[in-house]
């Protein structure tokens, strides 16, 4: 990596802090609040906002906020983002100020953790079928690694630690808050900074800008209203040559459908969300009956 003088004087200047410095060691693997940071840096939230506000105002932090919190965290791309990495690629991670650090950012992270596993089970889902279906949706990928997926459905925890190792960079976004917090927790710790977890529905994909060489999308149709929204955001954010998998329950498909046709009815609205379908079945993951289908961007539609 190499960077510019006056970018690199301010990154200096910007981590020339013990706190500060703990602060990037710990937003390297994770998001945290202002409120969180302070409990695990023993230190005045005022005094853990100026920190953050220098860190984040020269690049090496980046902020987002979700309903009533704001999250802090190293980007996962950019120049800030690697000088922070290179930066504490120096430190020793046994010194006794940051294994303090860690131990307490794993108990505030074991809380989230615990009040979310009921929260997954309510919704109908177990993490052992998650993981399973975590691991079928990466063998219907291929063997192929990607520079950047994007993930929309339910599990993002199980979904990100297994789309993870195949990316440079992965987003995955779901719209319940306790997965999103409970997907943080898990992908803490593991060496999988560069995926991101990201509490919204399917009118946050409208401020998605960036590409992604694929998308996956896990039983997000729950209408064709939003069914032909979601597609066609997709087809936005797919680059060309790109790959979408969806999710989809077959079942309930056949419910929708005048015809009794899941199949059908998947084709149809992928046609209407300007993608071609290249293939289509059906599979069962546990209990669930499901139809797992491929498309790309349709270019016949994007020319005209």
């Amino acid at each position: 990596m190499t960077t510019g003088l006056h970018q690199l004087l301010g990154g200096l200047r910007a981590a020339a802090d013990p706190s500060r410095l703990r602060l990037l060691a710990v937003l390297a693997s994770g998001e945290f609040t202002v409120s969180e940071l302070t409990e695990i840096l023993g230190q005045s939230q005022p005094r853990v906002s100026r920190h953050l506000k220098l860190l984040t105002d020269d690049g090496l932090l980046e902020r987002f906020r979700e309903q009533h919190w704001v999250y802090h965290r190293v980007p996962a791309d950019g120049e800030g983002a690697e000088f922070a990495r290179a930066l504490l690629g120096l430190l020793d991670r046994d010194d006794p100020v940051l294994a303090l650090d860690r131990m307490r950012a794993t108990a505030i992270l074991a809380a989230r953790s615990s009040s979310n596993d009921a929260a997954t089970i309510a919704r109908g889902a177990t993490p052992e079928s998650a993981q399973d279906l975590a691991q079928l949706a990466v063998a219907e990928l291929g063997d192929r690694g990607f520079d950047s997926i994007l993930y929309v459905g339910r599990a993002p925890a199980e979904m990100l630690l297994a789309l993870g190792p195949r990316a440079r960079r992965v987003l995955g976004v779901c719209d319940s808050r306790p997965e999103v917090q409970r997907a943080r927790g898990s992908l803490h710790g593991r060496g999988l900074s560069h995926c991101v977890a990201q509490y919204g529905d399917a009118r946050s994909l409208a401020g998605v800008s960036a590409n992604f060489d694929a998308v996956v999308m896990d039983r997000m149709m729950a209408a064709p209203a939003s069914a032909e929204l979601l597609l066609t955001e997709a087809a936005r954010v797919l680059r060309p040559g790109g790959q979408l998998l969806l999710i989809e329950d077959y079942d309930a498909l056949s419910e929708r459908d005048a015809r009794g046709n899941a199949l059908g009815l998947l084709r149809d609205w992928i046609a209407q969300g300007g993608l071609l379908c290249t293939r289509i079945r059906p599979v069962d993951v546990g209990t669930g009956h499901l139809l797992l289908a491929h498309a790309t961007p349709d270019r016949a539609v994007a020319a005209a």
